[in-house]
């Protein structure tokens, strides 16, 4: 064997070190994109929500502003109610169509990075199968028996 050769065996453990260490970084840089993916979302949630009160309250008139933007009941009757209940309708159905907008975007990027996983887990696979395949074929062609022997040692 030349110096510095390394055997299948060595190969291998490395190339599953490797896998193990790439997997761990990728992970972590995932962690890392989701928090703050989800930082971005409450704050564009936060403004979004700020402008559409703003815009309710100038709606509303002077006297209104202050009102509760979440509630639906309304004290009385008249036509600057009936418009601020309006606005209100308005508003949750506003709110309700981002937010379904936003689950369905989320759920396609989620979608997406399993599909992703999926073909990279199988690209390893394959290749771990390849690598086994090998370290067998050296087993059975150098009589060496490492192979049954570290399956003994398990």
């Amino acid at each position: 064997e030349p110096p510095g050769a390394r055997r299948p065996e060595e190969d291998y453990a490395s190339k599953c070190a490797e896998v193990l260490r790439l997997q761990e970084q990728r992970a972590q840089q995932e962690e890392l994109l989701e928090h703050l993916a989800a930082e971005i979302q409450r704050e564009l949630n936060e403004r979004w929500m700020r402008r559409r009160r703003e815009e309710l309250a100038l709606a509303a008139g002077p006297g209104l502003a202050d009102t509760d933007c979440d509630t639906t009941e309304l004290s009385g009757g008249g036509e600057g109610e009936l418009h601020l209940e309006h606005e209100r309708v308005k508003t949750q159905l506003s709110t309700s169509l981002y937010i379904g907008l936003k689950l369905s975007t989320d759920l396609e990027a989620v979608k997406s990075d399993l599909d992703c996983t999926q073909r990279a887990r199988d690209a390893k696979e394959r290749e771990l199968q390849r690598l086994l395949a090998t370290l067998r074929a050296l087993d059975v062609a150098g009589g060496a028996g490492w192979l049954e022997q570290a399956r003994a040692l398990r």
